[in-house]
């Protein structure tokens, strides 16, 4: 039997609600406007405990997305969805959303890579493969510029999927002309697969432990930390300032 479970996904502009049963999604919300997550996240929550005649108080597990993505979204996911484990006492699990666009196509046998906007010209990627039943990462999430990542990919006509392949498809296609491109809606994060997903023992969000290579559901730890692929605006700030602040040598 699969817990009842609410998971969400801040990690870009478009937010993503579900309730999840037996059988996969009960409800499915995607909700692309203007308002930051901390305005409609819990309004959405709320939207689709309603359409499933449900109560928040029979909810048995919470999952939330790590990243990559969105600083400021995954803080908003992750806090909220803290908040409510703790309010309601249950337990609370992060994946990764580049691993949930990946299952997707484990059907489909050979090495994939999926993309996720990074903003500044830049992609977040993963590399993947499937067996065409059991999908495996292969790399660690990175971000590079589009020219960068079509130097470090395993094969030329690699498939690329994920919201990235829209955003810089001319480039992908200058770069990587053999390469199979797929976007939204097909490469889209579909939240009714955490109910397929398999549960796991570790709790880290590292990419780079000795459990790396697996897909799933993690519990969360009590310092829960978002997926960083790089520094956050703040940080680079801080870094300038003591770098600007520092005592010249010349």
């Amino acid at each position: 039997m699969i817990p009842l479970t609410l998971a969400v996904d801040c990690s870009s502009e478009t937010l993503f609600v579900a309730l999840l049963g037996e059988g996969g999604a009960l409800v499915e919300l995607r909700l692309a406007v203007s308002e930051p997550h901390s305005k409609t996240l819990m309004e959405a929550v709320d939207w689709a405990l309603r359409q499933a005649s449900l109560e928040v108080s029979q909810l048995e597990r919470l999952a939330v997305g790590s990243g990559p993505g969105s600083f400021s979204g995954l803080r908003i996911g992750m806090a909220t969805m803290q908040g409510l484990a703790q309010a309601l006492n249950l337990p609370l699990y992060t994946f990764v959303g580049h691993d949930l666009i990946a299952w997707k196509f484990a059907f489909r046998t050979g090495v994939f890579a999926v993309l996720t906007d990074a903003r500044r010209q830049q992609i977040y990627w993963s590399c993947y493969v499937s067996d065409g039943q059991k999908v495996t990462r292969l790399s660690s999430c990175r971000v590079d510029d589009p020219e960068a990542l079509a130097s470090l990919l395993p094969e030329e006509d690699i498939m690329l999927v994920g919201s990235g392949v829209d955003i810089y498809r001319a480039k992908l296609n200058a770069a990587l002309p053999e390469a199979e491109l797929l976007g939204a809606p097909l490469a889209l994060p579909d939240l009714g697969l955490l109910s397929e997903i398999p549960l796991l023992s570790g709790s880290s969000l590292s990419t780079d432990d000795g459990d790396s290579d697996r897909i799933g559901l993690r519990p969360a730890t009590k310092r829960l930390e978002p997926l960083y692929i790089r520094p956050s605006d703040a940080e680079l700030n801080r870094l300038r300032k003591i770098k600007e602040a520092a005592p010249s040598n010349g």
